[in-house]
């Protein structure tokens, strides 16, 4: 079967055309140049803001697509850098162009995807069961080493709590992503849509820095 890349995040080619004009009006051309992505108050170019952020990860355990326990702390914690987000499979706006650009960095790292964990954790866990997470990941060809995680709604609404986004409604949810270089690193928050282009330049600073 041909290899359709993120191109496939919606089955209905013309909630794929919306999403993209959408995306296309949020996103204006960017250059991929380390000093564009900050400027003093930490406010990049495109209108998204970057900060560094102290989170203490909750003790929980999720729920993987497979429907196995996963400890977050431990998958966290390993060695690798770290990209997360917090979606729903439902959201008509920011999550599948969050899940979108983070689809299309990962795809232009090639093999170097390997040393980023990425994780998805949904905000709507009593809808998003592993088969529905199974499916939703499907559409975005994600990666083995791209996590999408539910779990019990008390344990997911900790861990937003932990990560400073739960605003107790999830049509309201902030546009965060957040990156790790390492478990004895800060988290760096991007509060913001921003071009892949400018993520791409983030998930390898993290590489290169190791």
């Amino acid at each position: 079967m041909e290899r359709t890349g993120p191109r496939k995040m919606f089955r209905n080619r013309s909630a794929w055309i919306v999403a993209t004009a959408a995306l296309l009006l949020l996103l204006p051309a960017t250059r991929s140049l380390a000093q564009d992505l900050r400027g003093g108050d930490g406010r990049g170019k495109l209108g998204y803001k970057i900060t560094e952020v102290a989170i203490a990860v909750p003790d929980v355990t999720l729920t993987g697509m497979d429907g196995r326990p996963v400890p977050l702390r431990a998958v966290l914690g390993d060695d690798r850098p770290v990209m997360l987000q917090f979606i729903f499979t439902t959201c008509p706006t920011i999550c599948p162009l969050l899940t979108g650009v983070a689809a299309r960095v990962r795809e232009d790292l090639g093999k170097n995807r390997e040393k980023i964990r990425a994780v998805s954790i949904t905000i709507d866990p009593e809808h998003d069961t592993p088969a529905v997470l199974r499916e939703y990941a499907a559409n975005f060809d994600a990666d083995p080493d791209w996590l999408f995680l539910t779990g019990r709604l008390p344990d997911v609404v900790a861990v937003q709590r932990a990560f400073g986004s739960y605003l107790g409604n999830k049509m309201n949810h902030p546009p965060y992503t957040f990156l790790r270089r390492s478990p004895r690193d800060p988290w760096v928050r991007i509060d913001g849509i921003v071009h892949a282009d400018v993520l791409e330049v983030e998930t390898r600073k993290m590489i290169g820095a190791r």
